[in-house]
């Protein structure tokens, strides 16, 4: 199992009276009892950026909450002024100038993550068609509970969604980001003017949406974002230790 180390040392000949000396060093371990070591990575990465627009560095979302995580970040500019700002969810942290760095715990947690059922009904047939979030499922087999579980069996394709089987007619759609603004949808039940989910049939199988969770605009989720302060090229450098 891997052992990881963290250490900290602060010196100073002039800031106190008597001078600083701090060293202080651990294992990093998962949360819990046992205390095991801490063994998953993101690894070292680097983010350049050429305006100051806000990213997310890491989704809350992706990780499983109220763990031992640790985040890494640094500013790895030579120009003094430069600095990011910060921030989980909304609170802003502080700024890391030139050549700072963060070291902290991070606890993932979710916020709340936007859903609806589609009910398959009636007659379906094969080649029948579902579209939703750019992926477009066709069955092969001519019942709705074949239809629904082709859904599911494309999971992986969903950009923003996840599908998992509620009943044998019913498709469960969860956000895969609560915070992830720009993929929130008004849902539109089938019927409607525009649809969220387009279907096509050669019998009178129907597809209805029912909203079980709308999308939060102030979700909770506390990722970890970061503005640069110029549009000028900056880099952060950034690595997360985390458990499952």
């Amino acid at each position: 199992m891997a052992t990881v180390s963290a250490s900290l040392a602060l010196s100073s000949a002039d800031l106190t009276s008597n001078g600083l000396v701090l060293n202080t060093t651990t294992n990093l371990k998962k949360a819990g009892l046992a205390r095991t070591n801490l063994d998953n990575t993101t690894g070292i990465a680097r983010k350049s950026t050429t305006s100051v627009d806000q990213y997310t560095a890491f989704y809350a979302d992706e990780y499983t909450a109220d763990k031992a995580h640790k985040v890494y970040l640094k500013n790895t500019s030579n120009v003094a002024s430069e600095f990011f700002t910060v921030a989980i969810d909304e609170e802003v942290m502080g700024r890391l100038y030139a050549g700072d760095f963060a070291f902290f715990p991070w606890s993932a947690t979710d916020g709340v993550k936007q859903s609806f059922t589609l009910t398959l009904d009636l007659t379906w047939a094969t080649g029948d068609k579902v579209v939703f979030d750019g992926v477009t499922v066709t069955t092969a087999t001519a019942t709705t509970t074949a239809m629904v579980d082709d859904i599911v069996a494309q999971a992986d394709q969903y950009p923003n969604w996840i599908p998992t089987e509620a009943s044998e007619h019913v498709v469960l759609f969860t956000a895969r980001s609560s915070n992830n603004l720009e993929n929130m949808l008004e849902i539109e039940s089938t019927g409607a003017t525009t649809a969220s989910v387009v279907s096509t049939t050669a019998g009178n199988g129907t597809a209805l949406i029912a909203v079980v969770q709308e999308p939060e605009a102030n979700s909770t989720a506390n990722d970890i974002k970061i503005t640069p302060s110029v549009a000028t090229t900056m880099t952060l450098e950034h690595a997360l230790l985390y458990e499952l």
